[in-house]
C-alpha cells in the first residue's frame, strides 16, 4: 500500500483537524509506508491506552516541535518516533531516564562504557574498556572497581531488573 492508501483506510474515521496535523507530519517528515503504519499503530496503541483519540496524541508539544525543527527529514522522522514511542511506553521511557541518570552518576570516565541491553531486554549490560596501556586500563579497571564498592553497579543493575 502506499502512504496515501495507508492514510486513507487508517484515519477515515478521525476528525478532520486531526487527519490535518497527520498530513502535516507526513508531508514534512516523509515517513516510508513501513514508518507510517508503525506511527499508526503506536497513535492507536496509545490512544486505547489513555482512552483518548489518536488525535489527541498528535497535539503533543514536543512532537509538534520536532516537526518543525530544522534539520533533515530523517533525522526528525527518528526524533519524531522516539518521541512517540516514550509516549506510548512512559514506564520504559521512565527506566531508561533512571538507568541514564545512574551511568552519569557512576562517571566511569570516558574510558568505561556501559551500555544497557537493547530494549532494556534481558538485563544483561556491555562494559567496553578501552585503553592504550597497562596503565590507562589499570586506572579504568581501578573506577569501575570504586563503582562497584560504592554501590553503583548494584543499583545500575537493579534498575536492569527492574525493566
Amino acid at each position: 500500500m502506499t502512504r496515501e492508501e495507508i492514510l486513507a483506510a487508517r484515519t477515515g474515521a478521525w476528525p478532520d483537524d486531526a487527519r490535518a496535523v497527520l498530513a502535516g507530519v507526513v508531508a514534512a517528515l516523509r515517513p516510508s509506508a513501513r514508518h507510517l503504519s508503525d506511527i499508526l499503530d503506536w497513535l492507536d496503541d496509545v490512544a486505547a491506552r489513555d482512552g483518548t483519540s489518536p488525535g489527541a496524541a498528535l497535539a503533543d508539544a514536543e512532537l509538534g516541535r520536532i516537526v518543525a525543527a530544522g534539520g533533515s527529514a530523517p533525522e526528525r522522522l527518528k526524533r519524531w518516533k522516539e518521541r512517540l514511542r516514550r509516549l506510548r511506553y512512559p514506564r520504559l521511557a521512565a527506566r531508561e531516564r533512571a538507568i541514564a541518570d545512574q551511568l552519569r552518576a557512576m562517571d566511569c570516565g570516558p574510558d568505561v562504557v556501559i551500555t544497557p541491553p537493547p530494549s532494556l531486554e534481558g538485563g544483561v549490560a556491555t562494559i567496553t574498556i578501552r585503553a592504550r596501556s597497562a596503565a590507562e586500563l589499570a586506572a579504568a579497571v581501578e573506577r569501575l572497581r570504586a563503582g562497584i564498592a560504592r554501590g553503583d553497579v548494584d543499583r545500575l543493575f537493579r534498575l536492569l531488573d527492574e525493566a
